[in-house]
């Protein structure tokens, strides 16, 4: 398979005005350029992500299980406990993702000098390990404000659902969590490019995500876009995984204990499979921003998207 060099699409960007913009086609050549290098990046860190959150769950549930729901007054520090594992699984699976997108951005912006092609040897991961502390740190503020977001969103339905009535709002229930999450996600994609930025610039992590956020003006819609590809394709991928198979399995697998494993784990590598897209767009992104913020005005208006 023939490699897209990725700095060609920097180099050359498409003139909207007099500004360079950056496109989704372009984004989507470097993905089906190196579909599977990119794939061998996501896979591993999205299995170990849902693993973790799958262990910390089943905890959480012992944990509910062990004293009768009217004495949960008397067990704080179970509480405290299940609250501490939902945050910190969340988080370490938020900062595998975060690693992920450093490793694709260590790719893409040609980040890694004089290493192998072989995506089967070659470690991508090596910058993102020596930039750890920053990851970490940029992890924590982007998981804390998707959260923050996710809660006050639920805040918001509380109070919707208070005013009509949950017989005429449980209709919309699962749409507008659905837009809800599509909007908080989009602003924490504002700070996407902090990542690509702390490894290529050696900057710390609180420079880079105002760095990210200022490059983010003007490409807001762009952001978007790549935020609901993220999340409709990891809904599409599931969906389809999880019906496709029923019509390649008799009727007896598909109530064994393995069959649902071996379910789970295909869902989960074919939502790691357009994930990608989202790492791909941020590190151009971030590239495109260094490579023009010295002699190019910021783009005042939303990019040309194809």
């Amino acid at each position: 398979m023939q490699d897209v060099d990725p700095k060609h699409l920097i180099v050359q960007p498409v003139e909207f005005g007099g500004v360079p913009r950056l496109r989704l086609k372009d984004v989507y050549a470097v993905y089906t350029g190196q579909f599977r290098r990119w794939f061998a990046i996501t896979a591993p860190t999205s299995l170990l992500g849902s693993a973790i959150l799958l262990m910390a769950d089943q905890r959480i549930r012992d944990i509910y299980h062990s004293f009768p729901a009217a004495q949960i007054s008397h067990h704080a520090a179970d509480v405290a406990e299940a609250g501490v594992l939902r945050y910190g699984s969340f988080l370490i699976s938020w900062f595998l993702e975060c690693f992920a997108l450093a490793a694709v951005a260590t790719v893409v912006n040609g980040l890694a000098k004089g290493e192998r092609d072989d995506i089967w040897i070659s470690d991508s991961f090596q910058r993102a390990r020596e930039h750890f502390g920053p990851l970490v740190r940029a992890a924590v503020v982007t998981s804390s404000i998707f959260v923050a977001g996710v809660a006050a969103i639920e805040l918001i339905l509380i109070s919707v659902v208070r005013v009509f009535g949950w017989p005429h709002f449980a209709r919309f229930n699962y749409a507008s969590a659905f837009v809800g999450v599509i909007v908080i996600s989009s602003i924490v994609s504002w700070f996407g490019m902090a990542v690509p930025l702390i490894l290529s610039e050696n900057i710390g992590a609180w420079a880079a995500l105002k760095r990210s956020l200022n490059m983010s003006n003007g490409y807001e819609g762009f952001l978007s876009l790549l935020v609901c590809e993220s999340v409709l394709g990891s809904f599409v991928a599931g969906y389809a995984v999880h019906y496709g198979l029923t019509f390649l399995f008799p009727t007896q697998l598909r109530y064994t204990e393995s069959y649902g494993w071996f379910v789970s784990v295909v869902t989960i590598l074919a939502s790691a499979a357009v994930q990608p897209p989202m790492f791909i767009g941020f590190s151009l992104l971030a590239a495109e921003g260094t490579t023009n913020s010295s002699r190019l005005p910021r783009p005042q208006h939303l990019p040309h998207i194809d």
